[in-house]
């Protein structure tokens, strides 16, 4: 297979050219609304597969995947507010729906059982953590940490409510002061967004663990 060589020289220029290029629904474009962090959490893992040794370089990884990622992110935050009848922002919690869309798009190094959606899983959190860390890098964290010190348990997932995350986020230190740093946009769906993105950042940090249950993640000490 030919290398492609002729990608996108930085996040911007890619970022841009998907949004040209993917599949629009009205009904969609009405109901979803993307933050910037997410969408460069879409860019971030197309680039970071064109780096990784687990990933087939000789095949190339295009702008489909990107494009074919932000379609899926889209549609798994349309489906959410579908369902709980409320306008809806992508989140990371609906970043698991993209395993397949990216492994559909990519080839291995090499074969084996589960392998391939072990490395988007990766590639998905190398891509929020860098995302996370470009916008706090150096940011004072303690006051996050310090509530789930005390025993706070957080939990959120992809249906949850967007008005749970506002009841949420007044009681996790100065998390609501880090939300508006990134989110001009105060509207219950948006600030989902934006905790869901912290809170995983400080897991991928090692600064909260995080289990999986149910389907939902829940974030502690």
């Amino acid at each position: 297979a030919q290398i492609r060589t002729h990608y996108p020289r930085s996040l911007e220029q890619e970022l841009a050219i998907v949004e040209q290029e993917y599949a629009r629904f009205p009904d969609a474009a009405q109901q979803v609304t993307v933050p910037q962090y997410m969408k460069e959490v879409i860019g971030e893992i197309t680039r970071l597969a064109r780096r990784s040794p687990d990933v087939s370089q000789r095949s190339g990884v295009s702008l489909r995947v990107s494009i074919s990622n932000y379609e899926t992110l889209l549609g798994s935050a349309f489906k959410r507010g579908l369902r709980l009848r409320e306008p809806a922002s992508p989140r990371v919690s609906d970043l698991p729906a993209i395993v397949a869309s990216t492994c559909g798009k990519i080839e291995l190094e090499s074969a084996e059982d589960g392998r391939e959606a072990r490395v988007v899983e990766a590639l998905i959190n190398s891509a929020v953590l860098q995302v996370f860390d470009s916008l706090f890098g150096g940011e004072d964290m303690k006051g996050i940490v310090a509530s789930f010190d005390k025993g706070l348990v957080v939990e959120v997932g992809n249906e949850t409510p967007s008005a749970a995350y506002e009841d949420q986020a007044p009681r996790i230190g100065n998390l609501c002061e880090l939300i508006g740093r990134i989110e001009p946009d105060k509207s219950a769906p948006a600030v989902a967004s934006a905790m869901e993105l912290i809170l995983e950042g400080l897991h991928l940090s090692r600064k909260l663990n995080r289990e999986s249950v149910q389907g939902k993640y829940v974030y502690r000490r």
